[in-house]
């Protein structure tokens, strides 16, 4: 069977290798961006199962980057999570916004990453 891919994209590096080191562990497959340009390639390339991406970034917030990605009927069924230090009722709308699937608080511990990402990958 193959592996679930993810692809997870914030500039903060330490959490990016933190977030990308729990869910290797748990056998996805891991691909990182520490910047927001260039995304798009990145998912027509990579073509991930789900994205965590940080609201919190350079340049193109990932909010827009989920907005734009979810215009594309290819990417539709993706999921993203968006991935933030904002406080919870922001973050609910940014979701609604952006038309992203999911948050999850950076202070969040990685269990509850892995749980998120568990729940939006499960099979039918």
């Amino acid at each position: 069977m193959e592996k679930k891919k993810i692809l997870i994209v914030d500039d903060d590096k330490v959490l990016l290798e933190m977030a990308k080191d729990v869910l290797a562990q748990e056998g996805y497959s891991v691909f990182t961006s520490d910047q927001s340009l260039g995304t798009s390639q990145k998912v027509a390339k990579i073509k991930p199962h789900l994205i965590v991406m940080d609201v919190n970034m350079p340049g193109l917030g990932g909010d827009k980057i989920c907005k734009i990605l979810k215009e594309s009927s290819i990417n539709k069924k993706m999921k993203i999570i968006l991935y933030s230090i904002k406080d919870e009722d922001e973050l609910k709308g940014l979701v609604a916004q952006s038309e992203a699937d999911d948050f999850l608080r950076k202070s969040s511990n990685s269990q509850e990453l892995v749980e998120k990402v568990k729940s939006h990958l499960k099979e039918p």
